[in-house]
């Protein structure tokens, strides 16, 4: 298999003579394929959001965000005070971490619902 644009030799080829205009000659129906394809994440996406800013609007919604906020974003821990060697202080901050990237991701997902401005994550 040689000389077509999309198969492994030309992809070399078209990554070493620089650029991307070597990547944009694929064939059509590939483009096609793509383009549906990204529609239909993006229309998944917008769906997504739109769940958690309905979920977010009703009063048990609110009830459960806030409980989970609570018990994650705002919930304040001092890793000295549990008496936690080193090791053990890593692991429950990574635990945490993941924990409060959960929320913020649901968090964001209601702000992009509602057409509000997402705010990035503090790190």
């Amino acid at each position: 298999m040689q000389g077509g644009p999309m198969d492994f030799e030309g992809l070399i080829q078209g990554a070493r003579n620089g650029g991307w205009d070597w990547f944009e000659k694929q064939d059509e129906r590939v483009s096609s394929a793509l383009k549906l394809e990204m529609e239909k994440s993006a229309e998944d996406a917008r769906a997504v959001a739109s769940a958690w800013a309905s979920f977010a609007a009703t009063p048990g919604g609110q009830k459960a965000l806030e409980a989970l906020f609570d018990t994650t974003l705002r919930r304040t821990v001092y890793f000295a005070s549990l008496g936690l060697d080193i090791q053990s202080m890593a692991v429950f901050g990574a635990f945490r971490e993941g924990q409060n990237a959960v929320a913020h991701e649901i968090a964001r997902q209601i702000a992009k619902g509602r057409g509000e401005t997402e705010k990035p994550r503090d790190v």
